[in-house]
């Protein structure tokens, strides 16, 4: 098994559910965007399917739900239809303040950004794409915002300023919350516009087929690699991890070793065909 992961080979390091591969390039035969893949009945249930490569079919194998994790296409639905969900609270939000403010009642909305369904999603939101991460970084100004308005509003009404209230009431609706749900609206195109997914294909041990994974780092040697895997570096997908690799990041100030798990694909292969 240690002659599957040379030190003196390149390796192509990938990323899958935020969690950092390698394999070694002496595997991969192409590499290239997800294309159109063609659902086949009786498959293994992280086998998505099979692919056109060169003159014929190839079996594609999702490693999200091989490592047991979400599809990335179900995890790109379940975050436009939570995005959906949340512009709908806020809509509910601000009309149920008017309505305290309209009708001299108690203010009982929540008045917390980050007590919010949408603001707990928030405060946990992580993603590689940085793209994504600034897009979704805009919603952090118009939600606090938006909360802060049930503050002032209170604080106006014990002023008896109920007038002013109600104005602000109506400042809001045609500013911040407009400017929250076209946030919200945008979401969708975001999301799949950024949150692609790459096919490698490979060929191990005579076998063609290809993996799905979430985006391509780079092709490097590495600087150290570990074999047999040392106890607690994989959980979930450590069935398939045979050893642990390190490369090193330059930064603008200094140079960092970071790890990258190795798999290794002819376990995979094996469910793939």
């Amino acid at each position: 098994m240690a002659a599957r992961f040379p030190i003196d080979i390149e390796y192509l390091v990938f990323t899958v559910n935020q969690g950092r591969y390698g394999i070694p390039c002496s595997d991969v035969v192409s590499v290239m965007d997800m294309p159109a893949c063609t659902t086949v009945p009786h498959m293994p249930a992280d086998t998505r399917g099979v692919i056109a490569f060169r003159e014929g079919n190839i079996p594609l194998v999702d490693l999200r739900v091989c490592f047991g994790a979400q599809a990335r296409s179900e995890e790109t639905e379940a975050l436009v239809t939570t995005m959906g969900l949340r512009k709908q609270d806020h809509v509910n939000w601000l009309n149920k303040l008017k309505d305290e403010v309209y009708n001299d009642k108690p203010i009982t909305v929540q008045t917390d950004h980050h007590k919010c369904a949408f603001g707990k999603w928030f405060d946990q939101f992580q993603s590689d794409n940085i793209n994504l991460a600034a897009y979704v970084h805009r919603f952090d100004k118009p939600h606090q915002e938006i909360h802060r308005v049930a503050i002032e509003a209170n604080e106006l009404i014990r002023n008896d300023q109920s007038k002013q209230a109600r104005e602000l009431i109506q400042r809001t609706e045609t500013g911040v919350l407009l400017r929250l749900i076209e946030l919200f609206d945008g979401v969708a195109e975001q999301v799949r516009k950024y949150l692609l997914e790459y096919a490698i294909i490979l060929q191990v041990e005579g076998e063609l087929f290809a993996v799905a994974v979430d985006d391509i780092n780079f092709f490097s040697r590495l600087t150290h690699i570990e074999h047999p895997l040392p106890a607690g570096s994989a959980t979930h997908d450590s069935g398939f991890v045979q050893a642990l690799g390190r490369y090193r990041e330059d930064t603008e100030s200094s140079a960092v070793e970071k790890d990258v798990l190795l798999l290794d694909m002819s376990m995979i292969s094996l469910q793939a065909v």
